[in-house]
């Protein structure tokens, strides 16, 4: 079947490159012989909400799935370093690329055209990729930690609707710092807090920060960083806090109780970790029970930079940044709990 279109423009950011992105050049390049990718730069791409992958990622991706397809022949990608490009002004192109999202940026473009005496451009709109639960998928849903680029919830809710139990098996597995682990002794945790904050120079990160565990959050509130979601027990070994070692509540705008037993994790735990993660609010979570799974649940359910920092028994505060590899090791760890 012959090419309708000879030469076709398509911008965008194309961060986290997902299935969507792939649908789109797959279509693109059913209706033309060439089409010419115009990727924004870091300076209009970082005006997006927070975790959008830097220009250099971005187009790694982008020039791999080309070189797998076998397309680079007919494929050429440039950099867009204004909001419109060349689009306005070029005589070689005949079509322009866009989803309904983007289709009043292409009548404009094709408006100043018109009023430049060039012929307009024919605009292809893209039909969106749907996700598994009928949702476009966007990077945005995969900044935000919800779906996994190829469309799929990282959350299984029927799952976490039940009280999961650990199995014997994992329990030395969970044990081992995942993360990157900051060394200092058990009797003063600022030590190894201090140096977190150092080294990952945290209190400029503009993701949320997670603290899981009353003495974690007590050592970060007395050097003055407030967790955006504290999950505490309001114990340590197993002893209950006097209430002058007791984390801060003040600062919180949300604190919620839930019941949790040591070695499960309960539906009314993981609603509230996941409600917690979705909140714009800063939230402490007090748990009647234990704590210390917290961190498969907010993984899941976390932004990709989130910051989830917990205590390392004897050895100092391990940090975990929530991104997609922890997501997926969270997500196969959570799969092997025993349902009831």
């Amino acid at each position: 079947m012959p090419r309708t279109f000879e030469r076709a423009l398509l911008g965008g950011t194309f961060d986290h490159f997902h299935n969507g992105h792939e649908k789109l050049l797959l279509s693109a390049l059913e209706h033309c012989q060439n089409l010419e990718l115009w990727i924004t730069n870091d300076i209009i791409a970082f005006k997006k909400k927070g975790g959008i992958e830097p220009f250099d990622e971005r187009m790694a991706f982008l020039k791999k799935w080309i070189q797998e397809n076998k397309v680079e022949k007919r494929i050429k990608i440039q950099k867009l370093n204004d909001a419109i490009g060349p689009a306005e002004y070029r005589l070689d192109c005949d079509a322009i690329i866009c989803t309904s999202e983007t289709l009043l940026g292409c009548e404009n473009i094709n408006k100043k055209r018109i009023e430049s005496n060039i012929k307009p451009l024919e605009i292809i709109v893209i039909d969106p990729f749907v996700s598994e639960d009928g949702v476009k998928l966007s990077s945005s849903l995969i900044r935000n930690g919800e779906y996994t680029r190829t469309g799929n919830k990282w959350i299984n809710y029927t799952h976490v609707s039940k009280i999961l139990k650990m199995p014997k098996i994992i329990e030395s597995t969970l044990k081992k710092p995942f993360g990157t682990l900051f060394e200092g002794p058990e009797s003063d945790t600022s030590i190894a807090i201090k140096k977190m904050v150092k080294t990952l120079d945290l209190e400029k990160h503009t993701g949320k920060i997670v603290a899981v565990g009353d003495v974690c959050v007590s050592a970060l509130r007395n050097i003055g960083i407030t967790p955006d979601i504290a999950v505490v027990d309001e114990m340590t070994k197993r002893q209950i806090l006097p209430n002058e070692l007791k984390p801060n509540k003040e600062g919180y705008e949300e604190c919620i109780s839930c019941d949790n037993p040591a070695g499960q994790i309960t539906p009314e735990f993981s609603n509230c970790l996941i409600s917690a993660s979705k909140s714009n609010h800063k939230t402490m979570i007090i748990v009647n029970g234990e704590e210390d799974l917290a961190p498969i649940i907010l993984h899941l359910a976390l932004p990709l930079d989130a910051y989830v920092i917990y205590g390392q028994p004897n050895k100092g505060v391990v940090v975990c940044i929530s991104n997609e590899d922890a997501k997926l090791r969270c997500k196969s760890r959570l799969n092997d709990f025993i349902s009831d």
